[in-house]
């Protein structure tokens, strides 16, 4: 199973154009026969289950006791002609600041040192129809949040046993519920970007008087570093300033 699954994906990676099983077993001279490589995708589910056990030998190889990174982010793989279903669907693209249509991916990857492995994946359906109030119109949405999912893949990393010291993600992983999952029940530090507005103290004492500024009226400098602490949240983070 392993070799026709690392051939098939080396295949998913070079083709540019459709990729078939005809066109993979073209291109291996029928040395593997098309009805052989359909019934392997037909055969298995290729969920994160499988995808750990795949990589969980390479993973125990270059595990490190410490410095390892563990970095949750998503993607999405733009269909524009393909017909809307519950996984090709309208997914917020915060590169083009817009929707797109397409497949919406999430990722986690552990990292030690330059070396960065795939753990986990989930694609993300949104299989509830809805009517939005505003536009009338038939709309999706998931039963399961984007946020639920990055909590459950930190749960699942963990259950693995696998060796990280911080969580990496971007703003828009950055709720007050994430954080104290991971700092509280994880019990692991975190570099997770926050949105410009954002309300902010920077002493005990103005969190305890309600004394917040917002985030984007402040002026700080590029890799300027202060303690603060987030509305409603009990404990201080290392705020730093990073102007791409």
């Amino acid at each position: 199973m392993n070799r026709l699954l690392d051939i098939y994906s080396d295949y998913l990676i070079a083709q540019n154009q459709y990729a078939t099983a005809v066109g993979l077993s073209d291109l291996l001279e029928g040395r593997i026969s098309h009805d052989k490589i359909t019934r392997f995708l037909n055969s298995n589910e290729f969920s994160s289950k499988e995808l750990w056990e795949y990589i969980k030998p390479e993973i125990r190889k270059i595990e490190q006791d410490a410095g390892g990174v563990l970095i949750v982010d998503d993607t999405i793989e733009e269909k524009t002609y393909t017909d809307e279903n519950e996984i090709i669907c309208w997914h917020y693209s915060r590169a083009k600041g817009r929707c797109v249509k397409g497949v919406n991916l999430l990722s986690c990857l552990v990292r030690y040192g330059d070396i960065t492995l795939p753990i986990a994946y989930e694609p993300i359906y949104k299989d509830v129809l809805f009517c939005d109030v505003a536009s009338k119109k038939e709309k999706r949405r998931s039963s399961i949040s984007k946020n639920q999912m990055f909590r459950s893949m930190i749960t699942q990393a963990m259950t693995n046993q696998i060796k990280f010291d911080y969580i990496l993600s971007d703003n828009w992983f950055g709720a007050k519920k994430n954080m104290e999952f991971i700092h509280y029940d994880m019990k692991k530090k975190f570099i997770i970007g926050i949105k410009a507005n954002r309300l902010i103290a920077f002493s005990e004492e103005g969190r305890k008087n309600g004394q917040y500024q917002n985030l984007n009226a402040l002026s700080l400098k590029d890799g300027e570093k202060r303690i603060a602490w987030l509305k409603d949240m009990s404990f201080s983070v290392a705020l730093i300033t990073k102007i791409f």
